[in-house]
């Protein structure tokens, strides 16, 4: 079950990430002329723009991010969804902590549906 949680939080801080990009990328993007991308303001046409030495860039930042989360699972204290070593920090039976976990997930599970969402509207 745990690695059924782990990514579910995974993908749930992929989508938050990809939902807060839709959003602010049309008003805001200073890299883009540097990036030879002409239309910032669809991220659709972005990926068919972009040059392949991006998509090199992001597969190898991709790489490099599961490999540290295999790294961190070799920890005996590790917990599903632990990415630096947070829980180690904080004790699990702090009402506090509990509810910051059910906030991300479910505000996780919400993302997954609203980027969803943009990406059908987009279409």
């Amino acid at each position: 079950m745990t690695s059924y949680r782990e990514a579910e939080l995974k993908h749930g801080r992929i989508a938050m990430a990809a939902t807060l990009g839709w959003i602010a990328q049309p008003g805001f993007h200073p890299l883009a002329k540097d990036c030879h991308i002409k239309t910032p303001t669809d991220p659709i046409k972005t990926l068919y723009e972009l040059p392949p030495a991006g998509f090199l860039q992001i597969f190898i930042f991709i790489g490099f991010l599961e490999f540290l989360g295999l790294k961190i699972k070799e920890n005996p204290t590790y917990a599903a969804g632990d990415l630096l070593g947070a829980s180690e920090l904080v004790d699990n039976t702090d009402a506090g902590w509990v509810d910051y976990q059910q906030k991300e997930l479910n505000n996780g599970r919400l993302a997954m549906f609203a980027i969803m969402g943009f990406w059908i509207q987009d279409l």
